[in-house]
């Protein structure tokens, strides 16, 4: 990843996330716990899969609003929310709103943790 600095243990990274989201994770913090990364969603689109991951997610919604679709609920949130996502809990997210959405994410590893997909509504 391009336009990390280290600096006495602190790390900056400048630029957008890597192929899986991550900004920050083991790949550029050898020593991190959490990892964090940023997922953005087109106005108007709808994940057309499902992920389940193996530990807890938290996310926070930086810009836009929709839903955050789990177990064929929908649970709507905006701009300033904050969502705790269990594990084992098959989710996938929608952009109801104007412009685009974008959620902050955070997991308790180093990396994105083992993950499943499926297409969303399969069960």
């Amino acid at each position: 990843m391009s336009g990390d600095v280290h600096v006495g243990g602190f790390v900056r990274h400048r630029g957008g996330p890597d192929e899986s989201g991550l900004l920050l994770s083991s790949v550029n913090v050898p020593e991190i716990e959490h990892c964090l990364g940023v997922a953005t969603v087109p106005e108007g689109v709808v994940v057309e899969h499902e992920t389940v991951h193996t530990t807890g997610e938290v996310m926070y919604v930086a810009a836009g609003s929709g839903e955050l679709r789990r177990d064929g609920d929908p649970i709507a949130f905006q701009q300033g929310d904050a969502i705790f996502i269990p594990p084992g809990r098959w989710h996938s997210l929608a952009n109801t709103g104007v412009g685009e959405l974008v959620s902050v994410f955070s997991f308790p590893s180093p990396s994105r943790p083992p993950s499943e997909s499926r297409p969303a509504g399969g069960r």
